[in-house]
């Protein structure tokens, strides 16, 4: 299967900050200048850029340009996965692979936990319920939430790879903040914590096993609405 015309472009600049053309804090061609370049229409390098801010590589700066944030992308992008970002089916495989990940962590977690593990777990909660009344995105609670469970695995392989699978699916995740029920995500947060705390694994597995599906299913969805726009 071709790749997309914005992998390409998402690639070439992957490619040039990796190469050290461009260094933290330089600006970027303009979008023209990319289209001219690459020869590619304006949406593609639109949608090439928007990646890799949701990605945390890039940042706009508005009526200014755009510039890179970040420049040790090593652990972070490559070929493969830039392509995996725009590629629902890819992206697909990774929520499973996130499941059976998770689910283990979670269990591993409920016997492994410390108290500042729980503080950290604790936090994040409380972050949620702060971002739910004052009507704002949930991301950085339920990033905090999650990675305190990878931390409480004690498992420094582990972590890395939750750290990897963490960044690939952040890249979805602002679209799937649009059609996020908070209150749901919280309730599994608490329970997946009550579980860890109590330490008991199997609920512990059990409920993080339903939260995934239920993010999946909500990724579904979204996918769905997303061809029937294409279509209609």
């Amino acid at each position: 299967m071709a790749k997309k015309v914005s992998t390409i472009v998402t690639e070439y600049i992957v490619k040039e900050i990796k190469q050290g053309k461009y260094q933290l804090g330089d600006k970027l061609p303009s979008e023209r200048e990319l289209m001219e370049f690459l020869n590619v229409g304006r949406s593609s390098v639109r949608e090439a850029l928007s990646t890799l801010v949701d990605m945390d590589v890039l940042e706009k700066r508005m009526g200014i340009g755009v510039f890179v944030k970040k420049i040790e992308l090593n652990h972070l992008v490559d070929s493969y996965v830039v392509s995996a970002l725009l590629d629902t089916e890819v992206s697909r495989d990774l929520l499973e692979f996130r499941l059976l990940l998770e689910v283990e962590m979670a269990g591993r977690a409920a016997t492994m936990a410390k108290d500042k593990d729980l503080e950290m777990m604790e936090e994040a909660l409380t972050l949620h319920v702060d971002a739910i009344e004052s009507n704002k995105p949930t991301l950085e609670s339920d990033e905090k939430f999650h990675k305190s469970i990878a931390l409480a695995t004690g498992n420094s392989v582990l972590l890395k790879v939750y750290n990897f699978i963490s960044d690939l699916i952040n890249s979805f995740k602002q679209d799937l903040l649009k059609v996020e029920s908070k209150h749901s995500s919280l309730h599994y947060h608490q329970r997946i914590y009550q579980a860890i705390r109590s330490g008991d694994e199997a609920i512990a597995r059990e409920a993080m096993r339903e939260h995934i599906l239920d993010v999946t299913e909500r990724f579904e969805k979204m996918n769905l609405f997303k061809q029937d726009t294409t279509n209609s």
